[in-house]
């Protein structure tokens, strides 16, 4: 039993090691056409990035959650990622500029930064440190509905990194629908590395 603790323990360390983003990438803010240039904020406790979809309805019942988490959660910023290739842009920015979301949603052509990150499903969340180190990823919630989950996984997360702690459970289980990239190829990168 040791040993497989240690290897779960050393994969997870592994894992969240290697992966890391810049703290400037530019993005095109889906609800105002703007290019989004600094993706994480310094002065907040972590950045959360959301994956979400306009067609996925585990995405869409997640929103208003999201909604009350961010204005909760004030010391963290919210930042949504739409990274489905097969979704018309047209029905994208419509979906987003009505919905109950009230931060910015990317854009992210290609889905490069899907695959930097291993983002499998929306909605799929991640915590990100000041310096683009993952400190939480998975599922906003253990449910494919948002108002019917049993735990919330993202709002445990930030509680964690509030009180000064290691989250507890820095990698869990994302229900949803599968983010679409362009080619087979590309879909068979997200596991490559």
């Amino acid at each position: 039993m040791k040993k497989i603790t240690f290897a779960l323990i050393l994969f997870s360390m592994t894992a969240f090691g290697a992966i890391q983003i810049s703290p400037t990438l530019e993005l095109q803010n889906i609800k105002t056409s703007s290019l989004e240039k600094q993706i994480l904020a310094p002065e907040k406790k972590g950045t959360v990035m959301v994956f979400l979809s306009a067609r996925c309805p585990c995405s869409e019942s997640h929103e208003g959650l999201l909604k009350k988490m961010s204005e909760e959660y004030a010391d963290f910023q919210f930042i949504g990622i739409h990274a489905n290739q097969d979704e018309d842009p047209k029905i994208v920015q419509a979906h987003f500029q009505k919905s109950e979301i009230p931060f910015p949603v990317l854009h992210d052509p290609k889905a490069k930064l899907a695959d930097q990150l291993k983002a499998f499903k929306t909605p799929h969340a991640f915590i990100l440190s000041s310096k683009g180190e993952v400190l939480f990823s998975g599922g906003v919630t253990d449910s494919h509905v948002g108002d019917e989950a049993q735990e919330n996984y993202l709002k445990a997360a930030m509680n964690d990194i509030r009180q000064g702690k290691s989250v507890q459970k820095p990698l869990v289980r994302s229900l949803g629908c599968v983010i679409s990239r362009e080619t087979k190829e590309e879909k068979e990168n997200v596991w490559k590395n």
